[in-house]
């Protein structure tokens, strides 16, 4: 572009400059000379305009040529790689490979974004040494992906071979870049056939990655492919149950078992469907952890419970993922809520003991804010892994949920209503209330009150519905579900 303002500039000069001369001899009279420098300018003109199309020429030619190659490596990007797939030939399988550099953003940050571009180029350089035994393409994507194509024949075996290789090569090789040498590895996801190619192979790269594996050929009986459909058709829904108010409330009762009062609610997301019935979190909770949506839907359900229970008199209890607790967003709008509704003393938060919870600072946090409010909590699920007695007392919990898979079968399993009992016994001495779930039979809530739990929750006492009842006795709510259980 620049080489062609030049131009035009240069020529408007020596057209201004001929100009000139040419209305002095007209002036004057001197028509031959007049003529003379006309048809002068005519070919110059006619010259200059040839240069301009012909450098316009180039620069398209320039762009084009850009249009395909990743400009810091210089190697052929993914147009390229879309443009080349569309000549396979569609009798044999083709074998695509996605190449994704692990920890690339941790060397990108701490060495700058100069140095990572320059390590790009030395792993491209790495890659292009090393390609298979056979006629194959390697392509930069964006980021830190890079792809390789084999147009010809390739058997599973020799990929295998081919990945194991690559894989173990690049921890052996001292990788170099600007004399520092930088631990490298890589996730590779590989496809072999005749059409999908880009999109398999990057579901294989992805499964490598998040399961920390070397590289994963895609298996075609796997049904991975109908998997990540589904989680993109629900990650679709759940953008539309935000947009179209469908994140809907459901309440379950929680029994004290000394009065046969319905002291507390769970409070359980549902996504309303388009038609009729509800999604449970089994079906949407994992898709919208991995995306943006989940603390949009965990404040919606907040907003929702805080607003039934500011008229009622019942304690009722949220789950809360550590997620929740350590994003500045959900806890700010949390505080919020609690000031506006002035629910404190009345909302419990479930904390799932089955987190992975890796920062403890912003957990204790974020209890100390609620606590302030009057708030409660409550480790959810505890028995369901491992269960770290210790961090009771420092998560200051008022209740444990015993697990379902220590209750469900505890009226004829001994083993499990010996675990059950010393974790009662052990949290009576913390000072802990504790809350049987599962509690499906008359059987299970006689064996749970017999081992000293406070609160029994499950569906003998009743099912989660959206229709909250504020029904205090346990007579009241089986008489609403048609049946009434002498104890």
């Amino acid at each position: 572009m620049k080489r062609s303002y030049k131009l035009f500039l240069k020529t408007g000069l020596l057209l201004a400059s001929l100009m000139l001369p040419i209305g002095i001899a007209v002036h004057y009279d001197y028509d031959t000379l007049a003529y003379a420098l006309l048809a002068l300018l005519g070919i110059l003109n006619f010259w200059g305009v040839y240069r301009v199309l012909q450098s316009n020429d180039k620069l398209k030619d320039e762009l084009r040529k850009n249009l395909y190659i990743d400009l810091n490596t210089r190697l052929p990007n993914r147009l390229k790689l879309l443009q080349e797939k569309k000549k396979l030939d569609p009798s044999i399988d083709s074998t695509l490979m996605i190449i994704n550099i692990d920890s690339f953003q941790n060397t990108n940050n701490f060495y700058g974004h100069r140095f990572g571009d320059q390590f790009l180029k030395v792993i491209g350089e790495w890659l292009q040494g090393n390609l298979p035994p056979v006629e194959s393409s390697l392509y930069k994507f964006e980021a830190d992906i890079y792809a390789i194509l084999i147009k010809v024949p390739f058997s599973e075996f020799n990929l295998q071979k081919y990945l194991k290789k690559l894989s173990t090569k690049i921890t052996k090789d001292r990788i170099m870049c600007e004399e520092v040498e930088v631990d490298t590895t890589l996730s590779i996801g590989a496809y072999q056939g005749k059409k999908n190619l880009l999109k398999l192979a990057s579901i294989a790269c992805k499964e490598a990655k998040n399961k920390r594996l070397a590289y994963m050929i895609y298996d075609k009986s796997s049904h991975k492919e109908a998997e990540y459909h589904h989680n993109m058709m629900m990650n679709h829904t759940l953008k539309e149950a935000l947009a179209k108010d469908r994140v809907v409330p459901f309440f379950q009762p929680i029994l004290n078992v000394r009065t046969y009062e319905i002291e507390k609610y769970e409070t359980l997301m549902r996504i309303q469907k388009e038609n009729e019935g509800y999604y449970v979190p089994s079906e949407f909770l994992d898709v919208a952890k991995h995306s943006k949506i989940y603390s949009k839907l965990s404040m919606s359900l907040i907003q929702k419970a805080f607003e039934t229970f500011q008229i009622s008199s019942s304690s009722f209890s949220i789950n809360l993922s550590y997620l929740d607790m350590t994003n500045l967003v959900t806890t700010t709008f949390i505080m919020e809520k609690l000031e506006e509704f002035n629910v404190g003393p009345w909302v419990i938060f479930e904390i799932l003991e089955s987190d992975s919870i890796d920062n403890y600072e912003a957990v204790l946090h974020f209890i100390s804010q609620v606590k302030s409010y009057g708030a409660k909590i409550a480790i959810d699920d505890f028995g369901a892994g491992y269960s770290n007695f210790e961090r009771l007392s420092e998560l200051h919990a008022d209740f444990i949920k015993i697990d379902g898979s220590l209750i469900k079968n505890i009226h004829r399993n001994d083993e499990m209503k010996i675990i059950a009992k010393t974790v009662v016994n052990f949290a009576k001495e913390l000072g802990i209330k504790t809350i049987a779930e599962y509690v499906h039979s008359k059987e299970v809530l006689e064996c749970v009150k017999e081992i000293g739990v406070n609160y029994a929750q499950g569906f003998y006492i009743g099912k989660p519905d959206a229709a909250f009842k504020s029904s205090s006795s346990f007579f009241d709510e089986q008489t609403n579900t048609g049946k009434v259980h002498i104890l």
